[in-house]
């Protein structure tokens, strides 16, 4: 089974979940941006190419009269691999309804054509006045998008060709169970949508967990240590986090915030901690990236906190047994995080709630240790990189037959 993917870049977790796949016999061949994409997010980390297990395609990108990214030269990399599946997630994918090249090489070549995404902040069919007023879309730099007339009109467009390609795809792959739900709106049967679900490498950090118990801790111990990891790019909702603890440190003035991350919101969280009065209580450790460092800083912390936008730093705090914290983020908290099960979701926007369910916590050393359980076994027993990768495999032996 030969499987082409479509990136603008390729993270870390992406790429374990690629090597992992080539360990169970699939032939994967990924095709990125020969420089860095705008598709990527800020400060969004890509690994080297000598870490990948599979074969790498740097192509040129262009951008279509709309502005959306795509590969010119897909058709000619198809006819060439001769690959069973193409597998692109947004805004790649809508390459498909914009050149008939590509679907001519698609059909001429028998590839199954796969959609992946979240989806995230995708209305369901029809239904844009409602979603967009229920859920407002930000950019990263949390500017509102969701308002007048041309957003409209940008909407029904996408919406339009949203549909175009997903009638027409072979398959989709979703990385929550929203996916379900949304996803055959736009014409694809609900048979052809499969949850994959989304992880990092945890078996690293099991395996880096495992070794820390051996070396000193990279903090002193606080037992009332909160965390988060992630960009610091404002739709992180730091700042939130940050006026929340301010509450906290009244009742728990011993308490500590972690903050691991970089970004442009660097300096920003800086001037407001001065502004609170907790600098002192709060570590800024910089952007961490590999497994051992993370898991460092996560050992020696009791609750994980994501206020705003993220997924994947949830399953990172899980896999070390921690319980979380969380509001609206990209849908695959939903599927992770159980409310009173192993962890607690806080009203969005909201810092006084956020506050309240930081102290409840905070307050009970036993509940924060049975969440912190049922956080481990959820990544022990379902969502992990070997599940996540046969989920992908599986998917695929029934898009093919």
């Amino acid at each position: 089974m030969k499987i082409l993917f479509v990136f603008g870049g390729i993270p870390p977790y992406a790429n374990a979940m690629l090597n992992r796949l080539v360990e169970k016999n699939a032939e994967i061949v990924a095709v990125i941006p020969a420089g860095r994409s705008k598709v990527l997010g800020k400060g969004v980390k890509v690994i080297d190419e000598r870490q990948a297990a599979y074969t790498i395609i740097d192509s040129r990108e262009q951008k279509t009269l709309f502005g959306k990214n795509y590969f010119p030269d897909l058709p000619e990399i198809i006819e060439r691999e001769q690959p069973d599946i193409l597998v692109a997630g947004w805004p790649y994918f809508l390459q498909f309804f914009k050149y008939r090249r590509l679907r001519k090489a698609l059909h001429q070549n028998g590839v199954r054509f796969v959609i992946r995404e979240i989806p995230f902040q995708v209305p369901p069919y029809g239904k844009i006045r409602a979603y967009f007023r229920e859920h407002p879309m930000y950019n990263e730099d949390m500017k509102l998008l969701s308002r007048g007339l041309p957003f409209l009109i940008r909407q029904w467009a996408t919406m339009q060709i949203r549909r175009y390609c997903y009638a027409r795809a072979d398959g989709a792959l979703a990385y929550a169970s929203l996916g379900r739900t949304i996803m055959p709106t736009y014409g694809i049967r609900e048979e052809r949508v499969f949850v994959t679900y989304n992880t990092g490498n945890s078996e690293a950090l099991l395996h880096e967990k495992q070794l820390l118990l051996q070396e000193p801790p990279i903090l002193p111990e606080n037992s009332r240590r909160i965390i988060h990891i992630g960009r610091l790019v404002k739709w992180k909702r730091v700042d939130l986090l940050m006026d929340a603890f301010a509450k906290v440190l009244n009742e728990f003035p011993d308490a500590e915030l972690v903050v691991v991350g970089d970004g442009p919101e660097r300096e920003p969280l800086g001037r407001q901690a001065m502004a609170l009065g907790i600098t002192e209580r709060v570590v800024f450790t910089g952007g961490v990236y590999d497994p051992k460092t993370i898991g460092a800083y996560l050992s020696v912390s009791s609750v994980y906190v994501l206020a705003g936008m993220g997924g994947l730093s949830i399953n990172d705090a899980m896999a070390y047994g921690l319980p979380v914290i969380c509001s609206v983020c990209d849908g695959t908290e939903r599927d992770l995080v159980t409310h009173n099960g192993n962890g607690l979701f806080f009203r969005e926007n909201n810092a006084d709630d956020l506050s309240e369910k930081i102290s409840l916590l905070l307050r009970d050393p036993a509940l924060r240790e049975r969440m912190g359980e049922a956080s481990l076994r959820v990544i022990q027993e379902r969502i992990n990189l070997e599940s996540v990768s046969d989920r992908y495999l599986d998917a695929f032996r029934k898009i093919i037959l």
